[in-house]
């Protein structure tokens, strides 16, 4: 489709071929809608073009396992190569690049190591509080306390265990302690781009650091939007210019994309108001004048809520909006679940991508995830899909778990032993113990002999009984496929949720102090100090999710535990004028 580096730039607006072309170290300010993917997708392809030789790879460290997913899907619908690229989160990148090549001068990594995911995590915590004589109640965080984290570290130590914090900690350490390991790595990568660098934390920026530091000819790229820097309670920090350059010790030149395809300019203008970091923004949609919808309502009573929003619903639909255009958003979960039964009951012709529980987490780097979704993923499809986590599958159990695979296994050997097992009228948990069963028989593997293996198997499914338990889900094997099939319909998420998304008409709820902001920057003297910043933040990236028509609920009736009501979110005055 491309196959030149001219054709890679006219498909990009004057400001996205400067970000795409330069061969600078960039911080690049992108306001929401600008573009951002598009043009980190095409710069990643415009530097395979420019020199198709070399075999340096090309690192795009993503936030989400879903942005990297995007990035290796846009790039092969443009047919590039992408043997010199790399996209994954920053855990990823670390496994990758690391830990799995590095882990024998590691004390606790030599031996073998499993990664354990929050299941495992929690099931620890509560466990060693138990154990310790603590009576916690279903609330309570037993990692609060300096006595239970001490433990928990010593526990995992002996068992050869990591969790995703450590991955990051030992990488660090790594580094530290052999200097030519980040020699090693950076000697092979000929650039990094940093997507989201609002979000990355200091450890993050460090190990970066580091490597760059070993070879400073690799080309650095940061992209981001300090305004949509939603994850500071976990430790994200947006760095200005002269931070990244002290860091780096090298000049960055600052980039700004601010023309903005998504929405409309009336909605620009409303959700600059929220900026916490000036970015003069501006529409330039093919729809730009149009007025759209924009509406606040504070007097809908909350037990009014499902059906005031099915109304809405209902007219988008009548006008020609597509149910996959309109998403319904809440700042927290326990609201969706109740408000999705709810709008499923008033429409029930309505197809919702809701938020529902899968009987199997989310964990890709679990080797039984990964042949829980070959197995339950939609057959036929995307096969070049199937083969990187056929290939990822195999890597984590030579790798992390240092077990041997025999040679002559393959990754489509994989997927003909998990296809075997593929029975749509049976229960998807037995086929899923069955997919294990032969997968691990092709690679003469006896998971009962191999304790690793064996207390991974067990607390994965101890994890997916609980589950279904706790949520009353359906395991046959086209309820499972649901979860791992593509989605359709009027989508349903939190706000943290579609960050990086854009549809149509967007529908907010629970936009109350307590909800957004949270309790913790109402009454956290500390925390009280950065509240506006931080809602703001929240409001800015809710807002600009739309591209024409925007409904927002502070809904009334609602109470606390004692008995105040609460009240819409303080800020959105600041866009009373507006609406």
């Amino acid at each position: 489709m491309f196959d030149s580096m001219g054709s890679i730039l006219e498909a990009l607006s004057p400001e996205q071929q400067i970000a795409c072309s330069t061969q600078n170290n960039i911080l690049l300010t992108a306001c929401p809608g600008s573009g951002k993917t598009r043009t980190l997708t095409h710069r990643l392809a415009y530097q395979v073009l420019r020199d198709p030789a070399s075999k340096k790879i090309k690192i795009a460290i993503t936030y989400t396992n879903r942005a990297a997913e995007e990035i290796t899907n846009r790039l092969e619908g443009m047919n590039i190569d992408q043997s010199s690229i790399w996209a994954g989160t920053i855990h990823q990148f670390c496994m990758h690049f690391i830990i799995r090549p590095y882990a024998m001068y590691s004390k606790r990594l030599c031996k073998g190591y499993r990664i354990i995911d929050d299941y495992s995590k929690k099931a620890y915590g509560r466990e060693i509080a138990e154990r310790l004589g603590m009576h916690l109640n279903y609330y309570d965080d037993p990692f609060q306390y300096e006595n239970v984290r001490t433990e928990y570290k010593r526990v995992l130590k002996e068992k050869k265990e990591i969790d995703f914090d450590a991955i990051l900690l030992i990488s660090e350490e790594l580094l530290a302690s052999c200097a030519f390991i980040g020699s090693n790595i950076a000697s092979v990568i000929s650039s990094i781009l940093v997507d989201e660098f609002q979000d990355t934390n200091e450890l993050q920026y460090s190990i970066l650091s580091t490597i760059y530091k070993a070879n400073k000819s690799i080309i650095l790229m940061f992209v981001g939007d300090v305004n949509q820097a939603i994850y500071s309670s976990l430790g994200g920090v947006a760095k200005g210019k002269k931070e990244l350059e002290t860091l780096y010790e090298i000049n960055f030149d600052s980039l700004s994309l601010k023309g903005c395809y998504r929405s409309t300019q009336r909605l620009v203008d409303l959700y600059s108001r929220f900026e916490i970091s000036k970015t003069d923004a501006h529409s330039v949609a093919k729809y730009k004048d149009e007025h759209g919808e924009i509406h606040f309502f504070d007097s809908v009573y909350y037990t009014d809520l499902a059906s005031k929003i099915a109304e809405l619903i209902k007219k988008e639909l009548r006008k020609g909006t597509k149910a996959e255009e309109i998403c319904v958003i809440a700042p927290q979960w326990f609201m969706l679940f109740d408000l999705s039964g709810k709008l499923r009951l008033l429409l029930p012709d309505i197809s919702f991508d809701a938020p529902d529980i899968s009987p199997i987490k989310y964990n890709p780097m679990n080797p039984l995830f990964l042949i829980a979704k070959l197995l339950f993923m939609p057959a036929g499809k995307n096969v070049k899909l199937r083969k990187r986590i056929a290939i990822e599958f195999i890597s984590i159990i030579r790798d992390d778990f240092r077990i041997m695979v025999p040679d002559d296994v393959q990754s489509y050997d994989v997927l003909s032993a998990v296809n075997c097992c593929r029975h749509i009228d049976a229960d998807g948990i037995t086929c899923l113990e069955a997919a294990i069963e032969k997968v691990f028989a092709l690679l003469n593997i006896r998971i009962s002999k191999e304790a690793s293996l064996s207390e991974l198997k067990e607390s994965f499914f101890d994890e997916i009984q609980s589950r279904v338990k706790k949520y009353s889900l359906a395991t046959d094997f086209e309820s499972i496929s649901k979860y791992f099939g593509d989605k359709n319909g009027v989508v349903i998420s939190t706000l943290h949720g579609v960050k990086g998304e854009e549809y149509t008409t967007v529908i907010a709820a629970g936009l109350l102090n307590g909800y957004l902001p949270h309790w913790d920057y109402i009454m956290n003297p500390t925390k009280k100090l950065c509240r506006r910043n931080e809602t703001c933040k929240l409001l800015y990236v809710l807002c600009s999710r739309a591209k024409k028509n925007l409904y927002l609920f502070s809904e009334c009736g609602r109470t606390t535990k004692s008995g105040s009501e609460y009240s819409p979110t303080d800020e959105l005055s600041l866009i009373a004028d507006i609406i």
